[in-house]
């Protein structure tokens, strides 16, 4: 007699078989050796999301947003972006404490609600998307430093070429971190964290900090008249929207924790704390951020220390700098001679800042991290789709090596797709995609929840209680919306993109088994049309044959099924009978 034991797959089971949650945390912690490092909400979930949430956006756009949106505007689009990383982040927190959770983060929490065919299209196009977010943040870092070379009349070639060098070396670098091991990437994302904490403060300590030779420039200190003059819209060349789709990819990342965890030491615990803080905290600092410029810097300034106002014309001056003595109306009027101020200065925070290299610090700081979570992040979501083996011929990134199970090859992969467009160095039109794809991801998780708890399976007992079907299913509305809103022909793509991977999926049929909610809803549907249909009348133009056919054993008599079926024709009802004596 032969016994067979089934192995365990690295950190899990290959092609969907699945154990109950109990079995399977028991059978983690006997398979697990000994030195693996884990991590706590803290380290884990909460430090990668802020880093990924406070992008480079917070530095270099978000004072454009308020001299655009104004003051209450740019809260409104502050406060919308949140209201959907909210409600994202709620639903992410029921999936995640609706029993145990493994490797693969978004993929592995859409693939165990909505099943292998909305699971696997995300999954693929998540850790892609990943991928080429790693360019976009490494490109972002390089055109700051190529501007500070250009400023110091250092640059190596060209611009585009310099972008180029300075984003393959600081490729190879974040690889080289990721690769030493989680535990030297926390550490890093550490560091990281203060300098971008040290930048913020920097900011608001400088703006209390009145300096002269800075009025021209537009920075004079907090003023009711300022604030005043700011508080409305001064679209220029863009819409409310326009500026919207601008903001929105800078809160993105709060999927940051729940991509690795399956390096979390109680993901169910960490996932639901750390990333509803992340948005907290993230939130207030961007709000913080927007009434800080829009009540001390005005929305123009030449820069130029003549363009003061004299007392005699101090009553034909209505800006809110004439009551410091300067009038900035002869820039404005002559068109884009204004070089200063919310409108035409990206990099209004450096010169209000007690320290303008911090801010520099702080922007190398978040795009760096931003670069470096994707780069983990990418590479553990494909290795999560590997092993449940839905696509054919890319089963050889499921090998993970070391005491972590690292997915060095994914590594390596990810390393050359972010490579690639960083040699394009011309991000532009990618952008909107990558926004779209992680909006995609966050609508499926928003509608995981709304599906669970309408399919009411018996499977569906999240411990975290403060969500709501109707909620989660307004924030899908909202992410697909956001989509259209961002880019109606990347939104479009997206769309596509995702069918027709779904349409592959359902086509190919793994043999998978995860008890999703789309069992759940059918078994329901089925039941619930049959009850209903035993209280119907037949009626003659509805008529279908019901045959109970006596075959005995089912092979013993095909002739006699064959005649039955000629007439039932998988329209009608044939159930084979045997009695047994």
């Amino acid at each position: 007699m032969i016994c067979s034991s089934q192995e365990p797959f690295e950190d899990g089971f290959p092609n969907g078989d699945e154990l109950t949650p109990a079995e399977e945390a028991a059978a983690k912690e006997a398979a697990e050796p000994k030195g693996v490092v884990k991590f706590g909400w803290i380290k884990g979930v909460l430090v990668r999301c802020m880093l990924n949430i406070w992008g480079v956006m917070l530095f270099i756009r978000m004072t454009w947003i308020v001299g655009q949106a104004g003051i209450a505007l740019a809260c409104v689009i502050v406060c919308m972006a949140s209201v959907v990383t909210t409600i994202t982040g709620l639903s992410t927190s029921a999936i995640a404490t609706n029993g145990f959770v493994r490797g693969g983060g978004a993929y592995y929490l859409i693939s165990r609600s909505l099943g292998p065919e909305f699971g696997g299209s995300i999954g693929l196009i998540f850790a892609f998307a990943n991928a080429v977010a790693v360019a976009m943040y490494v490109v972002g870092f390089a055109e700051t430093v190529v501007e500070l070379l250009k400023g110091a009349d250092a640059l190596m070639t060209d611009e585009i070429n310099d972008i180029r060098i300075i984003g393959t070396i600081t490729v190879i670098v974040l690889l080289g971190i990721s690769v030493a091991g989680m535990e030297w990437e926390a550490k890093a994302q550490i560091v990281l964290l203060v300098v971008l904490v040290t930048a913020i403060v920097n900011y608001f300590i400088g703006s209390f900090i009145p300096v002269q030779s800075k009025e021209s420039a537009g920075f004079f200190r907090y003023d009711a008249q300022i604030m005043w003059e700011n508080i409305g819209p001064d679209f220029r060349e863009e819409t409310f929207f326009s500026v919207f789709a601008i903001f929105f990819p800078a809160a993105t990342g709060i999927l940051a924790g729940a991509n690795i965890s399956g390096d979390l030491a109680d993901p169910q615990m960490a996932i639901p704390k750390g990333t509803l803080l992340a948005i907290l905290i993230t939130g207030i600092v961007y709000l913080g951020v927007v009434v800080s410029t829009g009540s001390c810097i005005v929305r123009d300034a030449s820069g130029n220390l003549n363009d003061t106002v004299s007392s005699q014309f101090m009553a034909n001056c209505t800006n809110a700098s004439c009551k410091f003595g300067f009038d900035f109306s002869s820039c404005r009027i002559s068109g884009n001679s204004c070089r200063y101020g919310l409108q035409n200065d990206f990099q209004v925070m450096s010169l209000v800042s007690g320290f303008s290299p911090i801010i520099s610090a702080g922007i190398f700081s978040a795009t760096l991290s931003s670069a470096l979570a994707s780069l983990v992040s990418a590479p553990k979501v494909f290795q999560a789709l590997c092993k449940d083996n839905i696509y054919p011929y890319i089963g050889i990134f499921a090998k993970g090596y070391g005491k972590n199970n690292e997915p060095l090859r994914g590594y390596i992969l990810t390393f050359g797709i972010a490579l690639a467009f960083i040699l394009i160095a011309e991000l532009n039109t990618i952008a909107p995609i990558i926004s779209n794809f992680f909006l995609a991801s966050y609508a499926l998780i928003n509608f995981s929840v709304f599906h669970a708890s309408l399919a009411n399976s018996p499977g569906w007992r999240p411990s975290f209680k403060y969500y709501n079907m109707w909620v989660s299913l307004a924030g899908a509305i909202l992410c697909c919306v956001v989509m259209f809103v961002i880019n109606w022909a990347a939104a479009l793509l997206t769309n596509v993109i995702v069918m027709a991977l779904y349409i592959y999926v359902s086509h190919k049929k793994p043999d998978v088994n995860w008890g999703s909610s789309t069992q759940a809803l059918t078994y329901q549907q089925a039941l619930s049309h049959t009850l209903h249909l035993s209280a119907v009348e037949d009626h003659v133009k509805n008529f279908r044959p019901q045959c109970l056919v006596m075959t005995g054993y089912p092979n013993s008599r095909p002739a006699l099924l064959d005649l039955v079926h000629s007439f039932t024709k998988n329209v009608g009802l044939m159930i084979c009978g045997h009695v047994r004596m």
